[in-house]
């Protein structure tokens, strides 16, 4: 077995009547592809399953099988009084699956299935497993605990997931145990090439000019070395608001500046609330920044909200705290 609790997760969920699960707010594909394909094993199970998000989903991954059924919802609204069990998956702490810093999570019974170092452990049962991939790869191990039957749509979803939390098997958490899984879901019916064209290689035109935006702004701290730009909700909002283009132009851009550790791009996306997406280039945790902030992470890609009503007020604690733990860093 690979985790003594994935016993006792199943033994939740079969206790349980109605099953919620969750995508995180600005969902990506491995927050999604997870959801789904965990919704897919619940109904095979015959249960009555919801997948739930702060957010809408991205177009981007309206391509996953069962996509449809990620509901959109207020936290602070949503009635869970008819619900028994709370499956949380790839969410480090509340803010993550509720998107508001106020509202907490219902008083319902909760499991908690992340692969960030930097979780917070907040429910009933808690498997974290911090040394993996992505919560896809988490969730394949599972469902081989619970010997579930990997169907082509729960392949797609969990190597979608995969997919994109490794960069294409490019960050460090890749294993040779993650491209068995991988080779696996490809053997199942997992679309590779698909998952590819959607995921990182389908931007919508608004998004690639706001990119521009983002590169104008950029500047370069060439004494602690590292990168980082600044985009006000005024600007973010010229450009139609493109959903996850923070997170996107952080990963394209902040690991290929030459001779810098990491970078930031900083995003007001709701007026008074900073957004701020971080990526490494080399050993330094940059998930240390985002804790100190609030957020976390891995150690080469981290991020978190900055609550703060004056932007530039924001901006300047964000670059202090980077500039501090780098110096510390140093020490």
């Amino acid at each position: 077995m690979n985790y003594p609790l994935s016993k006792e997760i199943l033994e939740e969920i079969k206790k349980a009547n109605k099953i919620l699960v969750n995508c995180h707010r600005s969902p990506d594909a491995d927050s999604a592809g997870s959801a789904l394909a965990l919704y897919e094993a619940l109904t095979s199970f015959t249960k009555d399953a919801k997948v739930i998000c702060p957010d809408r989903l991205p177009e981007d991954l309206k391509f996953l099988p069962f996509s449809e059924k990620v509901e959109k919802i207020d936290f602070g609204e949503f009635d869970f009084a008819a619900y028994d069990l709370f499956i949380v998956l790839d969410s480090g702490n509340v803010a993550m699956v509720t998107k508001k810093k106020e509202v907490s999570l219902p008083k319902i019974r909760k499991i908690v299935i992340d692969h960030h170092k930097t979780n917070e452990s907040f429910g009933d049962i808690n498997l974290i497993d911090n040394k993996i991939s992505s919560t896809a790869e988490l969730l394949y191990d599972i469902f081989e605990d619970w010997k579930t039957d990997i169907t082509p749509t729960i392949a797609q979803n969990l190597l979608a997931g995969i997919i994109a939390d490794t960069g294409v098997f490019a960050y460090s958490g890749v294993t040779t145990r993650t491209l068995k899984i991988a080779q696996s879901l490809m053997e199942k019916g997992a679309d590779k090439k698909e998952i590819i064209l959607n995921v990182f290689k389908s931007f919508p035109f608004p998004k690639v000019k706001f990119w521009g935006e983002i590169l104008r702004r950029m500047e370069w701290d060439e004494e602690l070395k590292f990168v980082w730009a600044a985009v006000p909700h005024e600007v973010y909002q010229k450009f139609s608001g493109p959903a996850s283009a923070k997170e996107s132009a952080a990963t394209l851009f902040d690991k290929v500046v030459k001779d810098t550790d990491f970078g930031m791009i900083m995003v007001e996306e709701e007026k008074g609330v900073l957004s701020i997406s971080l990526r490494g280039r080399t050993d330094f945790d940059v998930s240390r920044i985002a804790e100190e902030l609030g957020g976390g992470g891995h150690v080469s890609a981290a991020g978190a909200k900055l609550y703060e009503k004056d932007f530039d007020a924001a901006v300047i604690k964000v670059l202090e705290t980077a500039r501090r733990l780098v110096n510390e860093n140093k020490n």
